[in-house]
């Protein structure tokens, strides 16, 4: 993919569903790259956000590294300084508690 066919940070909001590439399984949960945007870091923090039933489904079996999944756009801040992002992410709930 191009650098201009990837779409800006400030495209990013709260509850919008992305494809995520995971790139790493870690103690706490996992690391991903979000396709079709300009790299950031990503994760899912799979401890803090446990109890909801979309990070349940999916830490029951991880997918591996390298699959693309959907996600879910948690949060977005600044972190530290610019141009750093972090993007929280979670997974889809399909509507069960």
């Amino acid at each position: 993919m191009t650098d201009e066919s990837r779409r800006s940070l400030s495209e990013l909001h709260e509850g919008e569903t992305v494809q995520a590439t995971i790139t790493s399984h870690q103690p706490w949960g996992l690391t991903a790259r979000l396709n079709r945007y300009e790299p950031v870091g990503a994760s899912l923090d799979i401890i803090r956000r446990g109890g909801e039933a979309g990070v349940r489904r999916l830490a029951q079996e991880l997918p591996p590294v390298g699959a693309t999944v959907d996600l879910v756009v948690g949060e977005v801040r600044a972190w530290h300084h610019e141009p750093w992002v972090w993007v929280d992410l979670t997974a889809p709930g399909h509507g069960e508690d």
